[in-house]
């Protein structure tokens, strides 16, 4: 079965922020370092003839540690992007190995910083010719929508759980994210696996998007938008709308059957 692809990649910094501590891996580009998100989505579409990954990286720390992060994994994944039109990888090493890069990455510039708050999360959709894979640290998260069907296919590192059976009523600290050393924790990102179906749509985002924009209006939305740019702009307004209070970071990709 041949597929083609429709993807879509918009980064906005917000109502409240001043500075953007997101960014991505799109079609070989990222944002630079210091920046204030894209003008507008980005779009590309073509067939699905090569392996393909995308990410959506939101930083964290003080001063611009943050904006380090972020920017040093989207780097990382486009300079791992030559490993697959090299070499031939199966998809979950090849997404923990790049996480493992991403992690030293942050690290060793953390150190050479001096900083001890510096990281970033990181969600990442891998295409083959047959199944598409997911990857994530952190609370970057990854839906998919087939047909009626709208589900999170990300899984949350944070202590959200412990927070609820302790009745304690805050934002779910991180429990996994880029920029932890070994000798601290062992670094576990979750791979999930799934054979790609006509007209599945992927949705990578930073919580710019879900701490604002409900699940229920998510899939509202990708229902109503036949084009992904058109789409993406939608999800990143509504987010603006109610609050922006974080960078947004969205990027969605449409699989069709040829």
């Amino acid at each position: 079965m041949a597929f083609k692809i429709q993807a879509a990649c918009g980064c906005n910094i917000g109502r409240r922020r001043t500075n953007n501590e997101d960014n991505f891996y799109f079609d070989n580009r990222l944002l630079p370092k210091e920046n204030r998100g894209l003008k507008t989505a980005v779009m590309i579409e073509q067939p699905l003839e090569r392996e393909q990954c995308y990410g959506v990286f939101d930083g964290m720390g003080g001063e611009s540690y943050g904006e380090e992060a972020s920017f040093l994994a989207a780097q990382t994944a486009k300079e791992h992007q030559k490993i697959l039109a090299d070499f031939i990888q199966p998809p979950k090493a090849y997404l923990t190995d790049l996480v493992k890069e991403m992690n030293d990455a942050v690290c060793q510039k953390s150190e050479e910083l001096g900083s001890g708050r510096m990281g970033s999360t990181a969600v990442m959709l891998y295409l083959n010719h047959d199944y598409a894979y997911i990857c994530n640290v952190g609370d970057s998260r990854a839906f998919r929508l087939r047909q009626d069907e709208f589900m999170q296919i990300s899984e949350d590192h944070t202590d959200a759980k412990f927070l609820a059976e302790q009745g304690i009523r805050r934002k779910p600290s991180l429990t996994q994210h880029l920029g932890i050393w070994p000798d601290e924790m062992e670094l576990e990102p979750y791979v999930a696996k799934g054979q790609l179906q006509d007209g599945d749509q992927f949705l990578l985002c930073s919580d710019g998007l879900t701490d604002m924009v409900s699940n229920a209006e998510i899939c509202a939305i990708m229902k109503e938008h036949e084009d992904v740019r058109l789409c993406v702009d939608a999800l990143i307004d509504t987010a603006l709308e109610h609050g922006g209070k974080d960078n947004v970071t969205v990027i969605l990709v449409r699989v069709t059957e040829v």
